[in-house]
């Protein structure tokens, strides 16, 4: 807390914190709330940054807004400098807009594209990597190897600080850098303020699920899907072990999203659904054709029905048969030829 004062206290650089409603992200959001606690006066605001990709583990999303409303009441309370963005994809780059809308293949680790497009970018129009900035966030040393390793690359002279890859003029604080897991836990359970921080509702879900998805992160390294909080529709992962793990532990709602998701696997590796030409004209195994994108949006709207939740916004509906019009009278689109694809 006495580091994380005297950094705010060191010059004007904006701060944002990055929040995903895991264990990490919220032990630094004690430690802020509660060191700022401790000044009079505040000369520059604190932005927490949220990224809802649309595809959120729904249980995840809903905890997590609550607990963005409660911290916004209790930061008002205690007149702390806490401001609080959302960021979102925008309509082109959201999850089903690129894969029943444009055809994309679900995200593999040799086709990776969903990161970018539903985490970073988002998250780059609230941080203006054209400017000095300060992103606070959990990430620490000993998680893993492959953590360990990133951490190390990106280090630099001033402890706890990390260099930003994509921009030199952002910087990462995190001033839990060396704490342990116990640390974090501790630093959860044995703070009372801020409230809307529940020990006990984080300890159940990582008892259910698994571990917390970074919301301000590199595009390569482990997937979210790996044990972590991340998309319910992440493929890059053979198998999706926190909403599986849910599911068994009762969350009986999240079950015909899993199926979609075990589904979609299995689906974008069926070669009579993906066109024979690339967009850039070429022979290959391309987009997903307009029968396959039919498909999937059935088998979405089955998930939603079964689920009762919100899978797909009627925005996103609209422009995905936009997309679909656009292909079906585009003579440049090509879908299926005889070109034998196990021979390529």
């Amino acid at each position: 807390m006495q580091l994380i004062v005297k950094e705010y206290q060191r010059d004007d650089t904006p701060w944002y914190i990055g929040y995903s409603g895991g264990k990490d992200s919220s032990a630094l959001l004690v430690l802020t709330f509660n060191a700022l606690l401790t000044l009079k006066e505040y000369h520059k605001p604190v932005t927490i940054v949220y990224c809802d990709t649309g595809v959120e583990i729904p249980t995840i999303t809903d905890y997590v807004y609550q607990t963005l409303d409660h911290l916004e009441k209790e930061s008002f309370k205690y007149n702390l400098p806490f401001i609080i963005k959302v960021a979102k994809p925008k309509l082109d780059d959201r999850y089903f807009v690129k894969v029943i809308g444009r055809g994309y293949p679900p995200p593999t680790n040799i086709f990776r594209w969903c990161t970018d497009r539903l985490r970073i970018n988002p998250i780059n129009t609230i941080i203006d990597k054209n400017r000095n900035a300060i992103v606070l966030l959990g990430v620490r040393n000993g998680e893993s190897a492959e953590r360990d390793k990133i951490i190390s690359k990106h280090s630099t002279n001033v402890d706890y600080y990390l260099n930003q890859k994509t921009s030199s003029k952002v910087k990462i604080f995190s001033p839990v850098l060396n704490y342990t897991v116990k640390d974090i836990w501790s630093t959860i359970k044995f703070n009372p303020i801020p409230e809307s921080i529940n020990y006990k509702v984080i300890g159940t879900l990582y008892k259910d699920a698994g571990a917390e998805c970074p919301v301000f992160r590199e595009t390569k390294g482990t997937p979210c899907g790996k044990g972590r909080f991340g998309c319910w529709t992440c493929t890059v992962v053979r198998k999706d072990k926190s909403v599986d793990s849910m599911v068994k532990n009762g969350y009986d709602i999240l079950e015909p999203l899993h199926n979609f998701r075990n589904w979609l696997i299995e689906f974008r590796d069926i070669k009579k659904y993906r066109c024979s030409y690339r967009r850039n004209g070429q022979i290959g195994l391309g987009p997903i054709t307009l029968e396959g994108r039919r498909v999937i949006l059935e088998k979405l709207l089955y998930a939603q029905e079964a689920s009762g939740l919100d899978l797909i916004s009627d925005e996103e509906l609209a422009k995905i048969k936009n997309l679909w019009q656009i292909d079906y009278n585009n003579p440049k689109y090509i879908e299926n030829t005889d070109v034998d694809f196990t021979a390529i």
